[in-house]
């Protein structure tokens, strides 16, 4: 029984031992962790404080740039800022009507269109060798030609040969009468004489009408789109185009002017609006395009970017 009891007590003491070890390599574990955090607490604390620092470094220099502008926005060169904006505004709306005046006046002179020079001779050589012209008008867009023929279809060849050479628009208007010379009224001496004696008693009276070959005018007008403003953005640009020929208008979607950039919110074509799928695809392509068959007055309405566009009517 002696023996027993002394080996339990040599099984504790190992046993205690091993417990003291495991405590000390426990606590050592422990002291390093809290070694470690209190090094990390100090960096984060350091870095905080750092921040601190330069927020206060960089709040003082906007402190004292804002007091520089202000005293700077204080002084007299500044003071009468917003009168001189306002003023400057007023100068700007004035020119613009001055210019929009001035294209007004040069879009009605471009309008008039002088009448060829060279038509009179090409007149003169489509004439049939059986017929004769007594009088004839041309105007910036109008001739109109009247005259006598021996036979019924020359004036019809001489409108052929004319419209051969690009002279008239379209099939100008004929007609084309019977004419018989009065001799009723003459003297015995006058038809002895033989000077109001016509050899052809029967003969042709025609009168030709046409719409000369010219060109088309074109004025393009850019407006801010308002229901309280509606003033021009610039003069009025006019473009020429010979009739019936394509043309092109760029950029219409956008428009920048006085530094401010517009969206284009509608189109009218003398006095029409063009109807929303037509305007959808000119934004889409960015241009307007149409044939020129006539004189055109094209209206831009935009609005400032970022505005809201005005509700249409109806």
């Amino acid at each position: 029984m002696a023996k027993a009891s002394g080996i339990n007590k040599k099984l504790l003491a190992k046993k205690d031992m091993n417990f003291f070890a495991e405590f000390t390599a426990n606590a050592a574990k422990q002291a390093r962790l809290l070694g470690y955090g209190v090094v990390i607490g100090v960096l984060v604390v350091f870095v905080v404080l750092a921040f601190i620092v330069a927020f206060f470094i960089r709040n003082s220099i906007i402190k004292g740039q804002i007091n520089e502008l202000n005293e700077l926005l204080s002084g007299p060169e500044y003071a009468t800022l917003e009168q001189d904006s306002e003023a400057l505004k007023a100068q700007l709306n004035d020119r613009t009507n001055y210019y929009y005046a001035l294209t007004q006046m040069r879009r009605d002179v471009d309008e008039i269109d002088p009448a060829p020079v060279e038509l009179p001779d090409i007149i003169e050589k489509c004439i049939p060798s059986d017929s004769f012209i007594s009088n004839y008008s041309i105007t910036n867009s109008m001739v109109t030609m009247d005259g006598y023929s021996f036979t019924y279809y020359s004036p019809v060849d001489m409108v052929n040969m004319l419209n051969a050479k690009n002279v008239f628009t379209a099939r100008p208007t004929i007609t084309i009468d019977r004419y018989e010379p009065d001799t009723q009224q003459l003297t015995i001496d006058e038809i002895i004489a033989g000077a109001s004696v016509n050899a052809i008693n029967n003969y042709y009276k025609f009168s030709i009408s046409g719409t000369l070959v010219a060109n088309v005018h074109i004025a393009i007008t850019r407006y801010t789109d308002g229901e309280s403003d509606t003033s021009s953005l610039g003069g009025i640009e006019t473009i020429t185009v010979k009739a019936g020929d394509q043309y092109e208008i760029d950029g219409v979607a956008q428009y920048e002017y006085a530094g401010t950039s517009y969206n284009l919110t509608s189109i009218y074509v003398n006095g029409v609006q063009v109807e929303e799928a037509s305007f959808n695809m000119i934004v889409a392509n960015n241009k307007y395009v149409d044939i020129g068959r006539g004189n055109y007055d094209i209206r831009f309405y935009y609005t400032p970017v970022g505005a809201e566009a005005p509700a249409e009517e109806g």
